[in-house]
């Protein structure tokens, strides 16, 4: 046997061996096609039962924004200052009628006033469910009003754009009264209006 008759017999063992690699490739290829078809399928159904399946009512009631103001303040006995600016403010009330207010932006105003919160106020692991009752929507379509160990205020609406009213700060050394105005900067709720 001559060295090319074996090497010829060597070349055609390697190409039946690519040929035969190939055709292996070529099934597994159209096995993973199957599979991902039947795969998608499955996917297709199982999403189908969860769109028909009913939702769960959230736990907790959705809140919407539902009126944006600055509050701008001056002392009661007008002294000849002009109104200063105090905070914005968002409320996002829920169709349960509570309400969360949230501050958005804070001017440099003090708040040295403010007594020191009691340790009840301040929340504790044993306090996690009272963090998740909300208060009744004090503000409205007429007016606003709170009463709180800090502050007590009461608003009325003068115009759509304008809540005016008085507010009594209970400071240590005895009530500070101030003349207090919403300017409303956008009113997203039928309920503001």
């Amino acid at each position: 046997m001559s060295f090319t008759d074996l090497f010829i017999g060597i070349l055609f063992l390697f190409l039946i061996l690519v040929a035969a690699l190939m055709l292996m490739n070529e099934e597994a290829i159209q096995r993973e096609k199957v599979e991902t078809q039947v795969m998608s399928e499955q996917i297709r159904r199982l999403q189908a039962k969860l769109d028909a399946a009913p939702k769960p009512v959230p736990d907790l009631p959705a809140f919407r924004l539902g009126i944006v103001f600055n509050i701008y303040q001056r002392p009661a006995v007008f002294d000849g200052q002009g109104w200063t600016y105090s905070r914005t403010v968002r409320v996002f009330r829920a169709p349960t009628g509570d309400c969360i207010n949230t501050v958005w932006l804070r001017s440099n105003l003090s708040t040295a006033w403010m007594p020191p919160l009691e340790a009840e106020k301040i929340p504790t692991p044993e306090q996690h469910d009272a963090l998740q009752k909300f208060q009744p929507c004090g503000i409205s379509a007429s007016g606003d009003h709170w009463d709180t160990t800090t502050e007590t205020g009461n608003l009325k609406r003068i115009n759509p754009d304008l809540y005016s009213g008085t507010v009594t700060l209970h400071e240590k050394e005895g009530d500070v009264k101030l003349e207090i105005q919403y300017r409303i900067l956008g009113v997203y709720d039928d309920y503001f209006r």
